[in-house]
């Protein structure tokens, strides 16, 4: 029989393999995060008429004579590139902005993914929403710290659905104190005439003849009980010259847990605030001091204690950062802008940013870091293993993963509230049908054709 027939043959089978992959990537066109294949062809074996011979000095050389036997698939090539994304308004999808794959995991089975449509199950786990597969990253530890370099594990938020309270532990100042702002002193009555002496220690009347600054803050015991704390600043005399004239003011700060500042003490770091022993009130003199350009050069840190037996609690033990005041020819704005402590929260909401942190929002006005979503890169992605469901996984020719965190080591961000699309380009796949339809039909005709060379050689004996 004739070779051509068969060669045909085999354009027509691979032709229609080549129809198979581009109705398949038609047929996904809108898969999330499905990438598409292609077929490549090579030609198949050669039956060799004549060899070549070299050249001799009588006679030039002669190249050789083969026919081919037809085709044969060369590959059938994975194309990894990346696709554009859709936005769904959905803050648990994710797509990725450049290299890598999502990881997930099936009883101990890990797979890998560009489709990113991902939800919270009824048990807290973060899964993927086509099988239920847990999604692989790194869960963050009390303190919100996330270790990218331990093993892989699921992200489960169920124990994350509430926070503890915090008791407060620091607490910090900012703002300014006017340089301008008049002097306290008090006046003694009983001298005659009656004089301006500096301000006591443990002086609890309201100074005269000066302005005070008031403000206040809430700080938490370990129970989460809330304890507000009042600060009151003021300009004061300490010392009088050889005259008997004030000189030299400083600034005081009064500490109480009551707006009028009752019961004034001396501070002292080692006695608490409050309570059947403590003082209502605790003067500071000699913390807060400022240099000619008004920038703050006195005790940055101040350790305050405040009993809390009658609740229950352990004693609030805390330090005062004041390195942030200033002293300018400015209105008074000095209060405690940040304090760590809190009451217990219940979860009310997250977010996911680009770098795959999982960000838990609780209704006592914290937040946290809950996990962090791991993505995995591959020397060949195209040597990944198709399983269906947009799903890939490790073949002897990809690589091992390298597993690292969206944005570090050449990983590519995340993109919440987005998923990736299918990489089929239509146009590309109309063009490729009609190229196969006319391969497929040419190969039709080679058989037509042989038919009637033979029909014509069987004719010949009539």
């Amino acid at each position: 029989m004739m070779r051509s027939m068969y060669s045909a043959i085999t354009g027509l089978k691979n032709h229609q393999t080549r129809m198979d992959v581009i109705g398949n990537n038609i047929a996904n066109v809108n898969t999330t995060g499905y990438k598409k294949s292609r077929v490549v062809f090579k030609d198949s074996l050669y039956q060799v008429l004549r060899g070549a011979s070299r050249a001799t000095g009588d006679r030039g050389g002669t190249n050789p004579m083969a026919v081919g036997l037809g085709m044969t698939l060369s590959s059938i090539d994975q194309i990894h590139t990346p696709a554009p994304t859709t936005y769904t308004n959905k803050s648990t999808d994710l797509a990725i902005d450049g290299n890598g794959y999502f990881i997930v995991n099936n009883g101990g089975q890990l797979f890998y993914t560009r489709a990113g449509n991902f939800d919270f199950d009824e048990l807290g786990l973060f899964v993927n929403t086509s099988n239920g597969f847990r999604v692989q990253g790194w869960m963050a530890d009390n303190q919100g710290n996330i270790d990218t370099t331990k093993a892989l594990q699921d992200i489960d938020i169920s124990g994350l659905k509430s926070v503890a309270p915090k008791a407060t532990t620091e607490m910090r100042f900012s703002g300014n104190l006017n340089s301008n702002i008049s002097v306290n002193y008090y006046l003694d009555t009983s001298s005659t005439p009656p004089q301006q002496k500096p301000i006591g220690l443990t002086d609890t009347y309201d100074p005269e003849g000066g302005e005070v600054v008031i403000t206040s803050k809430d700080v938490y015991d370990s129970l989460g009980n809330k304890q507000t704390v009042y600060f009151r600043f003021f300009k004061a005399y300490t010392n009088t010259d050889t005259s008997g004239n004030l000189i030299a003011p400083v600034w005081f700060c009064d500490i109480s847990l009551t707006p009028n500042f009752n019961g004034v003490a001396v501070y002292n770091p080692t006695s608490p605030l409050g309570g059947t022993t403590g003082a209502s009130t605790v003067r500071l003199s000699n913390v807060i001091g400022f240099d000619n350009y008004g920038k703050f050069n006195g005790t940055a840190n101040v350790k305050l204690e405040i009993d809390r037996a009658s609740y229950g609690a352990d004693p609030i033990i805390f330090t005062i950062d004041f390195s942030d005041l200033t002293q300018w020819e400015s209105k008074s704005t000095a209060w405690a802008e940040y304090q760590d402590g809190y009451t217990m929260g219940n979860l009310t909401s997250f977010t996911i940013g680009q770098d795959g942190t999982i960000l838990g929002v609780y209704d006592n006005g914290t937040s946290k870091n809950l996990a962090r979503v791991a993505i995995a890169n591959f020397q060949n992605p195209a040597g990944l293993t198709q399983v269906g469901s947009s799903l890939f996984q490790v073949s002897n020719n990809s690589g091992d993963p390298m597993i690292g965190a969206p944005g570090d080591q050449g990983m590519g961000a995340l993109i919440p509230g987005s998923l990736e699309m299918s990489n089929v380009d239509l146009s590309e796949e109309f063009t490729d049908m009609i190229v196969t339809q006319r391969g497929f039909q040419a190969n039709s005709r080679i058989i037509t054709t042989s038919d009637e060379m033979l029909q014509e050689l069987v004719n010949l004996k009539r």
